[in-house]
């Protein structure tokens, strides 16, 4: 009876596949912003390092799984950074486990990346492309 409550095992192989679909989902949005980067002349990007962390963690609910278990949010996030931003992940990940608490910019953005996957996944967005928008506005803000 207590199964019913247990987490669905997830292996090795399905985080790697898990990181893969995130990390392309997310790298489809950065199509339209060309060489723009996570980071500008003004330093980190903190609301798209936050949409990015709120897209992980609404697609690992989904699955059953939870983004505030340390074994398993903090790699897969890290491992999905190196995928969209690849040399920013060690940056992006330290900035979260440091001060998405308590960041109002990347707060907002943490929200607006888990309601885009949750409107995507429950087919009320065709594409989301909430991670465009934070590149391309924190360019057009500095």
């Amino acid at each position: 009876m207590f199964s019913l409550f247990r987490k669905k095992r997830f292996s090795d192989e399905d985080k790697a596949k898990f990181v893969d679909a995130i990390a392309d989902m997310l790298r489809i949005q950065l199509i339209p912003v060309g060489d723009r980067s996570v980071e500008t002349d003004a330093g980190l990007n903190k609301k798209a390092v936050g949409y990015v962390y709120g897209f992980i963690d609404a697609a690992l609910r989904t699955i059953g799984q939870d983004m505030g278990d340390e074994s398993l949010g903090v790699p897969i996030a890290w491992q999905v950074f190196r995928k969209v931003f690849p040399g920013k992940e060690d940056r992006c990940v330290e900035f979260l486990v440091e001060n998405l608490a308590q960041d109002e910019i990347a707060m907002r953005g943490a929200m607006h990346g888990g309601q885009q996957y949750m409107d995507f996944n429950n087919g009320k967005l065709r594409t989301p492309m909430g991670l465009a928008r934070c590149i391309i506005e924190a360019d057009s803000e500095n």
